[in-house]
């Protein structure tokens, strides 16, 4: 072969080579540029999903916040709207009291005489008396209440009273309740005897279970209590 046949050959062999090692290299470079390319827009991505995350809770905290806000609103309108509780009015019906010789009824009174009569239930519905063990005898821890009826007795000296007992110890037995009920306000009546208020001005009956107080269908028997009975 002639000698300017092999230059040629060798120098297209040696073109061959060089075209196809900057092909491969070419390849590598863009394989690598579309790496980091797409590297850099799955980073993008991600800034941009946390960045529309962040987008999307605000309105869910936006919304937690008035929810919270309108709570406490309500919270505070309930609170203002809570008042003192008003006091227990115990349902009281004058049919079964004993009355004669004129004696009157709560519905017979004046109005000075009522305002005194709502004093005494106030009282009688706040407080109790207790007695011993046998069930009738006056105690000395009662004296504080027992000195609160005295006075306005005292300062209403043109009134008498009632002590009306109520007992329901042994339910059925009327015999035995009315005997506990009478005997226990003949013993308050001999102790404010005792204190000065004249035996005229009072009467001391007892009306066993017969006449319970009522307060939202619950019945309460177990009681004294100071009726004005005449004026």
């Amino acid at each position: 072969m002639q000698v300017g046949k092999k230059i040629f050959l060798l120098s297209l062999l040696l073109l061959l080579l060089i075209v196809s090692c900057v092909y491969k290299h070419a390849n590598e470079f863009m394989n690598s540029t579309a790496s980091v390319v797409e590297d850099k827009e799955v980073q993008l991505q991600e800034n941009n999903n946390s960045d529309v995350v962040e987008v999307e809770l605000e309105p869910v905290d936006l919304q937690l916040k008035e929810t919270h806000d309108s709570v406490t609103e309500k919270i505070i309108k309930i609170e203002e709207e809570i008042k003192k509780p008003e006091p227990i009015i115990l349902k009281r019906v004058d049919e079964g009291y004993r009355r004669s010789n004129g004696e009157l009824s709560y519905k017979d009174l004046s109005k000075k005489s009522k305002a005194i009569q709502d004093e005494l239930y106030s009282i009688m519905r706040d407080e109790s008396f207790e007695f011993s063990k046998a069930g009738i005898d006056y105690l000395s821890k009662n004296d504080e209440l027992l000195n609160k009826i005295y006075k306005i007795m005292e300062n209403n000296d043109n009134l008498s009273f009632e002590i009306a007992g109520h007992v329901s110890i042994r339910p059925g037995d009327d015999k035995y309740n009315r005997y506990i009920s009478v005997m226990r306000a003949a013993n308050i009546k001999k102790k404010l005897i005792s204190m000065g208020i004249k035996n005229t001005r009072m009467k001391g009956r007892g009306y066993g279970d017969k006449i319970p107080l009522i307060q939202d269908e619950i019945k309460i028997f177990n009681r004294i209590e100071f009726n004005i009975i005449g004026e």
